[in-house]
Order: C-alpha cells, then structure tokens, then sequence
C-alpha cells in the first residue's frame, strides 16, 4: 500500500501544478493575404541583359576581365561569389552608375527596378508607411493597399507609422513591397534579404517566384536562392563563370554546404 500511495500524492501533486498553468491563447495566423498578386511585367525583349567582353578597372587593380554573359527574359539567376569579386559592380554597370570597357546591352523594353543594399535608407521618411505605398499603387492595387500592407506584415497603427520610426527591418521590408509593386520586367537584387527575418524571408520569396519578369540576385542566403534561382553566374579571379544548375547543384559540385564557404575558398 505504501506505494500506491506515493503514487497516489505525486498524481495529487500534478493536478495542483497543472491547475496552476495558466492557458495562454495564440492568435492564428492568418495567411489569407500572403499570396501575393504583383502587377504584370511588361514584356521585355528576349535579352534582357547581353555582356559581351567586359572589363572593370579601379586604377590597377581588375575587378574582372573580358567577362561575357547573357540572361534571357523570364529567367531567375544568382551572382555569386567572394566579397569584392564584382558581384556588385557588375549590377552598376548594368545600372549605368560606373563607366566600363566593353559592351554592356539592355534589351528592348528593358524596364529595371534596382534594389541596392542601402535601399531601405532612401524612404521618404516623413511619409507614413500607407503613404509610401499609395503613392506608387495604381490599378486595382489601390483598393488592396492594406491587405499588401498586411502580407508584409504592416498592420493596425504600424501603417500609419512614419517611416523615420520604423525599424531597420521594417524598412527593409517596406522598401522591397515599394519596389515589387512597380511596373518593371527586369528585378535587380542586391542582398535583399538582409535584416529580415525568416518570415518575411518566405513572404519575399514566394512573390519573387510569381514574378514573371526576369530576376538577377546578389546573395549569400542559400535557403533564400534554393528553388529560386535557376542559374547560377560565379564571380572570382577576375573572371564572370556561367553554371547552368541551382544553388543546390552548383554547392554540391563545389563541394561546399554553404555560400559563406566561398569567402573561405579559391574559386
């Protein structure tokens, strides 16, 4: 008896602390919004973006050479490589921010919508977070504004925040839901997904695999670019290398788990 009777008093002494939990509701998510319907892009030439021999010089130093590459209209590409390989140079180029030698061509109704990496510091920051997005909401987006908001996780009195009180983050994301709701064919990305977290992470994602347009972007988020990018251009030792696989394959061949393990390694 001694011991059903312990057992007995820790039973006992379980309900007590089960009673004592207090029951915390959780509001559920709602995901009704999250699928994202962006404008059209309009239709661009077959070629977007057609390199043929180019070279980019700082002085003496070469940050590439003879480099040649084209991107077909549609197409989802990943540059990637060692920091300072030319990654970013190149998008200036082709932004026309930097001179160059060589030929550099946008195809016809080439239409670029440019995200930089010091984008989200370029808000009008006495506007409110609606304002920002009703500025440039045309069509049917405009009767949508707070339900887009709402997918980019802006909601209640955040929408009319000011800009200069949002959060990097927050910046972050609402410079990126500025840019998808522009009428562009060409998306260029430039380490998009920094300050946001994994959420918002999957919100970018599935609206840039809606994008019809074509997209080039700069990353060293491989959970981002897998089952994005299609096509993956190398940058390093002065020279642009074309693979025409995934970042999972492309990883796979390098023998590496990670992008960061570029920094590490010699192309």
């Amino acid at each position: 008896f001694k011991g059903t009777y312990s057992k007995t008093l820790q039973v006992q002494s379980r309900v007590k602390m089960l009673e004592k939990i207090e029951i915390i509701q959780v509001d559920e998510v709602d995901t009704s919004a999250l699928n994202l319907k962006f404008p059209p892009a309009p239709r661009s030439g077959n070629y977007p973006v057609i390199v043929d021999g180019l070279t980019k010089k700082y002085g003496d130093h070469v940050v590439f050479r003879d480099a040649s590459l084209t991107i077909e209209r549609g197409q989802k590409v990943a540059f990637v490589g060692r920091n300072g390989e030319g990654k970013s140079t190149l998008i200036k180029a082709i932004m026309g921010e930097i001179d160059y030698e060589g030929n550099l061509t946008l195809g016809h109704n080439c239409m670029v919508g440019y995200f930089a990496q010091n984008q989200a510091s370029l808000l009008d920051e006495d506007l409110s977070v609606f304002q920002t997005i009703d500025q440039i909401a045309v069509g049917d987006i405009r009767t949508r504004i707070k339900d887009m908001l709402g997918a980019f996780m802006f909601s209640g009195d955040t929408i009319d925040k000011k800009v200069k009180m949002l959060s990097g983050g927050e910046k972050t994301r609402l410079a990126l839901m500025k840019l998808l709701l522009q009428p562009v064919n060409l998306l260029i990305l430039d380490e998009p997904t920094n300050h946001l977290d994994i959420k918002t992470k999957d919100i970018l994602k599935d609206a840039l695999r809606a994008f019809d347009g074509t997209l080039i972007l700069v990353s060293h988020d491989r959970n981002f670019l897998d089952g994005l990018a299609e096509k993956v251009f190398e940058f390093g030792n002065k020279r642009i290398r074309e693979h025409f696989e995934d970042i999972t394959g492309f990883l796979r061949n390098k023998k590496m788990e990670n992008l960061r393990e570029i920094e590490r390694k010699a192309v």
